[in-house]
């Protein structure tokens, strides 16, 4: 009775615990992180917190100007978008797919502007396939200042099941 009841407990605070750090890779649904930047609000949404191989996950990364000023990030032609969306798996997060992969990047790609308020999102979707299988995946949303580090909010899902280690 006593060990079936601290089961009961263990378990409300596992489900506790995962609502408060929004992980819901514990029941696969909508997951969404916010961070920060300098004076810009990042923000990654992702569909599917714990996909199916072949089961499509919608992403979605907004880049939000919260100040009352004009935010600009201007960058050189080889210093790539300002906005991308990269995932990632395995132990060294090898990068699997990028938003801007096979796009060609435009002056419009490589500078932003955002009046006080504004906001700009980019969107894609991405297919797990079978070598993503039971890796965590790392989702990440990249703001390039043009620096050598680059802001990001990473999103962590899994693939079919999470790994126990």
């Amino acid at each position: 009775m006593l060990l079936g009841r601290r089961l009961c407990q263990l378990a409300l605070v596992v489900i506790i615990a995962a609502m408060v750090t929004n992980c819901s890779v514990l029941w696969g649904g909508p997951v969404r992180e916010i961070g920060g930047s300098g004076n810009l609000d990042l923000i990654l949404w992702v569909s599917r917190s714990l996909p199916s191989v072949g089961q499509p996950v919608q992403i979605k990364y907004t880049v939000k100007n919260p100040t009352d000023r004009t935010e600009i990030i201007q960058l050189e032609e080889k210093q790539g978008p300002v906005m991308n969306i990269c995932i990632g798996f395995g132990a060294a997060d090898m990068t699997i797919e990028c938003w801007s992969d096979g796009r060609e990047i435009t002056p419009e790609m490589r500078r932003l502007e955002l009046a006080p308020g504004e906001s700009k999102t980019i969107e894609m979707t991405w297919v797990p396939d079978a070598k993503a299988d039971g890796y965590p995946v790392s989702v990440n949303g990249i703001l390039n200042w043009g620096g050598e580090y680059p802001s990001y909010v990473p999103v962590h899902i899994c693939v079919d099941k999470c790994p126990v280690y």
